[in-house]
Parts: structure tokens; sequence; C-alpha cells
């Protein structure tokens, strides 16, 4: 893990906990007082002990670095929040992880929105702006939250690396499909993910309707709706990456160097400024 982040804006550990695979919210800036609050889900092989040090904290700080660099006049708090188990892939064998399943994301749902609404309800102005964001299966922990009864507490969601979100439709998602952002880089493997047998993986893009993942339609295919953003392609592993779990391209989103404009777009629709975001065509 990079030194970075140990710089402003200060880090706020917000929950810390053992159960599972481990519990921990960490805020890079103050989420009680910033106009601007984010709430990252981490997903596949995120655990304390792991992923969440090695990477998603470091991803957390680039949204909260790159937003207040770029719009100063606006606070901007970032979290990472790990409130649920995502699920783990055990080497090779896919048909031996819960990442087929919707069981984890159903299970952390209901806390996520919990913690966005504790996001609103100890905000000194009362009004923040709070953008959902959801990588790999986190993004099927926000779709999850998001049909919730009371729907999801945010004003805007993103999903990068998305292998589906439970629902068909951008504007399923209850916040308007105007307010939903989608990025998906084009060698990204596990937003390519096939229903069915993943070793049945093909390349996406379907003239004949829209193309399924493995959780609903895929949200990077033009029949999804919302707005999709600029991703870097990123590294190509193809079919044997899939399998033996080399996925570089699946890790690119809160990158500046190998993302391209994608952690630029974040940071705008994290600010409210998603109509400066670089779109790209949809699958």
């Amino acid at each position: 893990m990079t030194t970075a982040w140990r710089r402003e804006p200060r880090p706020y550990l917000l929950g810390l906990g053992s159960q599972g695979n481990g519990r921990a919210i960490v805020s890079f800036g103050n989420p009680d007082t910033s106009k601007n609050v984010s709430a990252y889900v981490p997903g596949l092989n995120t655990k304390l002990s792991g992923h969440f040090a090695s990477a998603d904290v470091d991803r957390a700080w680039n949204v909260a670095r790159v937003a207040n660099r770029k719009y100063p006049g606006a606070t901007t708090a970032s979290i990472v929040w790990l409130g649920y188990d995502a699920p783990q892939l055990d080497g090779v064998d896919w048909s031996a992880t819960d990442v087929m399943r919707d069981d984890d994301a159903k299970a952390g749902a209901p806390a996520y929105n919990g913690f966005l609404n504790g996001i609103r309800v100890t905000h000194e102005s009362g009004s923040p702006h709070v953008t959902a964001i959801g990588h790999s299966y986190g993004s099927l922990t926000v779709g999850e939250a998001t049909q919730q009864p009371g729907g999801i507490p945010a004003d805007d969601v993103i999903l990068v690396g998305s292998p589906g979100v439970g629902v068909d439709r951008a504007a399923d998602l209850g916040v308007g499909a105007d307010h939903v952002y989608v990025g998906a880089a084009e060698n990204d493997q596990v937003s390519n993910l096939p229903t069915g047998n993943p070793l049945r993986y093909v390349a996406p893009g379907s003239e004949y309707g829209p193309k399924e993942n493995w959780f609903g339609t895929d949200p990077a295919d033009d029949h999804f709706g919302g707005h999709h953003f600029s991703v870097a392609p990123g590294e190509d592993t193809g079919l044997t990456g899939l399998v033996t779990g080399d996925l570089p391209a699946h890790s690119i989103y809160f990158d500046d160097r190998k993302g391209g404009d994608s952690l630029n777009n974040i940071a705008k629709v994290v600010t409210g400024h998603g109509n400066e975001i670089k779109t790209t065509a949809p699958r």
C-alpha cells in the first residue's frame, strides 16, 4: 500500500469489527461536515486482513484526493465501507466460491443503507450530496440496497466492473436513470461474465437484445440505461485470466495512471458534476 493517503484529507476510522472476514469503515475527509460524501463498497476477495488494506483504502483516498483537487470550493469525504462479507475466490475453482451467489450482497444491503442513513442524520447541514459506489461484487450489494424498503438513501449511484446488480435497467435502481453512472473496462472479464458456466466466456456485445451478466443485464449494455463513462481498456488476459483469477483490468477504475479517465469521471459524479463526465458508448 502506498503512503500517499496519509496526507490530507485526513483519515477517520468510522467502524472496526472482527465479524466474518473483518469489518472496517474508513473515511478520507469528515463525513459530518463535507458537502459531498461517497461510500464505496468493495467486492470480490476483499477482507480486512488482505485486499482491504492493500488496495481498497487507497482507492477511497484516490477519490478524495482527486475530488478535492478538482473542486476545491466544496469539500468531499470519500468512504470505503467494508460492512459485509465479500465473497472470496478460492484459487481457480469458480464453482467453490460465493461470488456466483447473491447471498452476501443481500445480507450486506440493509447494513449499507443503514450506514448511508446515518450519514444523513449526523451531517451538520442535514443535506449532503451522497454517492453510492459499487465495484465488482460490491455493485451487486449496492443494487440490492436500492431494492430495500424505502430505497437507497443516495443521490447518485456509480457502478464499476459490475457482474450485474440484480435489476435489468438503471431506472430500477430507484434514483432515476439520469443519476446512474457505469464504468466498464473493455478487457474486464468480471464485467463480461456470462450467465452460466464462466468457461463459456465470450466477448461482450449483442445486436439481438441485452447482454445478460451473472446477476442480470450487463450494466454496460446499451439496454441498461444510465450514463456510461470512459475507462481505459486495461490489460487483456482473456479466458485464461478469467479461469486463473489474473484480472488486471478489473482493478483500474480508481487508478489515475492505468484507468484513463475513470477516476476523474468518478470524482466528477461524487462532487455533483456528473454532467461533466467523459462519456463513452455502451456495449
